[in-house]
């Protein structure tokens, strides 16, 4: 049986030293002595505030990083340089680790570069530097920009790179403000509130999304979410339930015999600290990837049109208002439903859409939910409706007919007293109208 460990109940007691990157121009692009001995203090500087420094290690030419690494190991420090292709001889020679990324110069050594650092300090900078910029703003690694540096530093300084607006380059014009700026920004991610927490087997036998998550865990720097395991004990029993549903168990009661009764409360209760809460679930229908609202509130709504998932039910009733799942008790919260749960190309189809939200973050717009196929459940196919062999031509989405009435069959299959559940669709100009 697969154990899950999540982020939030796994924190790290002994935070590792910090690692900041340093890029710059590269010694085929001039610049001045001066410009050379401010970045050499920025690497005394790390080194003087026991980070590591990180740095491009170039195989020919000297760069204003590799020049850090020089200040940064005059004060003792440790050095990392990342370079292009095979083999670990490079120009610079105080440098503690060399990691040989087998990749490109300018083609693709920058990601792993980068992605290796908490923070970026630039210093000039040439088209190199403004991919590594780039590579930080998409990962929403922080960047420090010295003003008066020249090149892209100076461009970029005080700006967001695009509408998004994920963090703006920060500015400084000296190396001492610059390395506590950056300690500044990694103390800061670190301790402030996550935007999303991903929630996964609330039942405990649907652990398709503790699977993705981990994965994804693995690839990502989570700055911007966490993730737990919704039903610990029911995953440890690989059932569904120790107790009772847990995603029919919300808001929940902490005093409860009842152990989902107390999870559902305590995932509620931590639910309050994030802007948006996202429980995946596995069936084992062919229903592909679908993102399911079950509180259709606006906020709700424009959520999960933001996720990068084609199809959306809406799947609310009166009774779930007063108890009923998780999603429907938090600020800002739906779920996606994947299936069949183990069939491999699902499985990559989630991390598809897991890795995107994370790595991408959710920026919802109204005008979003116009590229959304959009349906809501209405009711169920009942034994009586129609034959066995009726009944195995129903295909989850696909439109059909039945007794005259036409519906979208959803979650074929699945259960013993009816068929499936009924979907019709829903124009958007009606989606807002409850």
């Amino acid at each position: 049986m697969k154990q899950f460990t999540n982020s939030l109940t796994n924190k790290s007691t002994n935070p590792r030293t910090p690692q900041i990157g340093v890029i710059g121009t590269m010694g085929d692009i001039q610049y001045s002595k001066k410009i050379e001995s401010l970045a050499e203090s920025i690497g005394e500087e790390i080194a003087k505030n026991g980070a590591t420094l990180v740095f491009g290690a170039e195989k020919d030419y000297d760069s204003l990083s590799s020049a850090a690494c020089r200040g940064a190991k005059k004060a003792g420090g440790l050095t990392v340089g990342v370079t292009y292709g095979k083999g670990l001889t490079v120009a610079e020679s105080n440098a503690d680790v060399i990691i040989a990324t087998g990749m490109e110069r300018g083609g693709g050594r920058e990601l792993p570069l980068v992605l290796s650092c908490d923070v970026v300090i630039s210093i000039g900078g040439g088209s190199g530097t403004l991919n590594e910029i780039t590579i930080a703003y998409q990962a929403g690694i922080p960047v420090v920009a010295l003003k008066g540096s020249g090149g892209w530093s100076d461009s970029l300084a005080g700006y967001y790179l695009d509408s998004r607006k994920r963090f703006k380059i920060q500015t400084v014009t000296d190396p001492a403000r610059a390395v506590t700026m950056a300690l500044a920004l990694i103390r800061t991610r670190d301790q402030r509130p996550k935007e999303i927490l991903l929630i996964a087997a609330t039942h405990g036998n649907e652990t398709i999304g503790a699977e993705v998550l981990r994965r994804v865990s693995q690839e990502t720097q989570n700055i911007n979410y966490d993730w737990l395991i919704g039903n610990e004990r029911a995953v440890k029993n690989n059932t569904r339930y120790v107790d009772t549903d847990l995603n029919r168990s919300a808001p929940g009661d902490k005093n409860s015999p009842a152990y989902e009764e107390r999870r559902a409360a305590e995932l509620v209760s931590a639910s309050q600290n994030y802007r948006y809460v996202i429980d995946l679930h596995g069936t084992g229908a062919k229903t592909g990837i679908v993102t399911i609202v079950t509180n259709p509130t606006l906020e709700n709504l424009l959520l999960a049109a933001a996720l990068p998932v084609k199809n959306i039910v809406i799947w609310s009733s009166k009774r779930s208002a007063a108890r009923g799942p998780i999603t429907r008790f938090v600020p800002c919260g739906v779920e996606i439903e994947a299936g069949p749960k183990n069939d491999p190309a699902v499985q990559q189809e989630l991390y598809r859409v897991v890795y995107q939200i994370v790595s991408q973050g959710i920026r919802p717009t109204l005008n979003m939910m116009r590229e959304k196929n959009i349906f809501q459940v209405y009711g169920r196919v009942e034994k009586e409706f129609i034959s066995p062999e009726e009944a195995r031509q129903l295909k989850d989405f696909q439109k059909t007919s039945i007794n005259g009435q036409i519906l979208y069959p959803f979650i074929v299959g699945q259960y013993a007293d009816y068929w499936c559940y009924a979907l019709k669709r829903v124009e958007l100009e009606n989606v807002f109208q409850y």
